[in-house]
């Protein structure tokens, strides 16, 4: 159970943990300098990491406090100018909605609730959210993946695209709505993350989506950096894509908790999993189960033939919800594959570089400051937000501590790194934390 003054301590403890992605400064990097960029006018371009999405959702307080909204108030230290974002209004500072943390059941398991009022859709069937009107500087849209940038009506797929469009048109190609905006703007630096999505595609649906082809991605990929940089020779900062198994979604749900959520029914229960190959298997410690499994209650049901959903062969937990070791693989290779493009890439255009698998591993053991632990671990880290995927306030001035890193590191600059402290971890409810 946590402690009153746990989420106190995570706030006020973790400006020394800024230091773990970032170089310790000397005495004249602490001197704010631009070095060889110049950040009058920065542009960022992504998904939904850019964006701001956490929690499951994309709300006002997400977006407020996004990489980007973050890099560019400490780009005004060295010449940085305004950075606006499509936020979304008071009124409808829920946006899509979001995951709530409502406290412990009696198993210690978290409970979660849905936030659904002062959103935007403009109807019950949320198929659109309502417009953003305006100039902005943050193009994050959540869904977004390499494989999409340059396809035809894709706003008609994507609700958060087709709201930031305005007059373009709902036939608007991704990066000619960011080209065209870079080029009006005048543009002068950019941020671009992008290809966790055409990774968690595959891994989310437990294999049911494709992976990007290697040459596809690496052909989009190249031209889309090409455009970012344009005639005008802007400068830029690109991230990696961070080992997707190694996030809470993937790694909550274990054999053993399963075991243990029916132990006082089934001691010691065998768990069947249909695999990617389509076959039945008892599961084992190698297989990753998704997050949303646990709140499913698909556990135990018996089907017509009284059979207990994922405790009998005839009724497996479904592959949706698993990835078997060969899946696995295969999101490793490929992820490989798709960081070496992305490295070769940056190098040829002497681009800035964040290796986020780095950024993570620092995570994966806890760090303690003042009693305080901090880490990828699911709530209790306070990294990652109730999504299990997408960061926390907390984890998205972490991720921009390494992205002024590389970009002093490749530019010369001192950018001045972000006081984390200022930034909240997992928001807990009063009643948990008693």
């Amino acid at each position: 159970m946590m402690k009153k003054n746990y989420v106190a301590k995570s706030l006020l403890a973790l400006v020394a943990a800024g230091a773990i992605a970032s170089c310790k400064p000397s005495l004249q990097e602490n001197i704010p300098s631009n070095g060889e960029v110049d950040f009058s006018r920065y542009i960022a371009v992504g998904n939904s990491l850019t964006a701001g999405y956490a929690d499951g959702g994309l709300y006002l307080e997400g977006q407020q406090n996004s990489f980007p909204e973050i890099l560019a108030k400490q780009f005004k230290a060295v010449g940085g100018g305004d950075f606006n974002s499509p936020f979304f209004s008071e009124a409808q500072a829920n946006g899509s909605g979001y995951l709530q943390f409502n406290g412990f059941g009696p198993t210690g398991s978290p409970i979660m609730g849905n936030v659904t009022n002062n959103t935007a859709w403009t109807s019950a069937a949320r198929t659109s959210l309502a417009k953003y009107d305006g100039t902005f500087n943050n193009y994050g849209v959540p869904e977004m993946k390499v494989a999409l940038l340059e396809s035809n009506g894709y706003a008609s797929n994507n609700v958060y695209f087709a709201r930031i469009l305005g007059s373009a048109g709902g036939n608007s190609k991704y990066m000619d709505f960011v080209e065209a905006a870079m080029k009006d703007q005048k543009a002068t630096f950019f941020s671009f993350w992008e290809g966790q999505n055409d990774i968690l595609g595959f891994a989310y649906t437990g294999g049911s989506q494709p992976l990007t082809p290697v040459t596809q991605f690496e052909t989009l990929y190249n031209r889309t950096v090409n455009r970012l940089i344009g005639d005008e020779g802007r400068k830029g900062v690109v991230g990696t894509i961070g080992d997707v198994l190694g996030v809470p979604y993937f790694n909550v749900v274990t054999l053993k908790a399963l075991q243990g959520a029916v132990a006082a029914v089934m001691p010691n229960a065998t768990f069947y999993v249909r695999t990617g190959a389509n076959t039945t298997v008892m599961a084992d410690s190698t297989f990753k189960f998704t997050l949303p499994l646990s709140s499913s209650g698909l556990i135990g049901v018996p089907d017509a033939q009284r059979r207990p959903y994922g405790l009998h062969p005839g009724n497996p937990i479904t592959s949706n919800w698993v990835l078997d070791p060969e899946e696995q693989a295969q999101i490793k290779a490929r992820t490989n594959e798709y960081n070496a493009i992305i490295k070769e890439i940056a190098a040829l255009n002497k681009l800035a570089i964040v290796d986020i698998d780095d950024l993570m591993n620092q995570f994966a053991t806890p760090k303690m400051v003042n009693g305080a632990a901090i880490s990828t671990a699911y709530i209790t880290g306070n990294i990652f937000s109730l999504d299990g995927i997408h960061p926390t306030p907390l984890g998205n001035a972490i991720t921009a501590n390494a992205f002024i890193k590389a970009i002093n590191q490749q530019y010369k600059a001192s950018v001045p790194i972000v006081n984390i402290a200022h930034y909240r971890g997992v928001k807990f409810p009063a009643a948990a934390a008693n």
